[in-house]
């Protein structure tokens, strides 16, 4: 009778998904509501230029701010 082999451990945590975490590994800052996101975004433009957008986090259900998606 052959012994049936485990499976390999996952290389990554199935709890890190990409949208929930920096680039440097650290979770996102979450907002209870959109209009707290859309006003952090906001005050990132004013500040830094920089563009970002708000939207909902499928892994934690709250929101959060990202890069803009360039549409060509």
């Amino acid at each position: 009778m052959q012994r049936r082999r485990r499976a390999k451990p996952a290389t990554r945590p199935l709890s890190r998904v990409a949208s929930h975490f920096t680039r440097e590994g650290t979770p996102k800052t979450p907002y209870r509501t959109e209009a707290e996101a859309r006003s952090s975004a906001q005050l990132a433009w004013t500040l830094n230029r920089a563009e970002l957008d708000a939207y909902r986090c499928d892994y934690c259900h709250q929101w959060h701010i990202g890069k803009r998606f360039r549409e060509d």
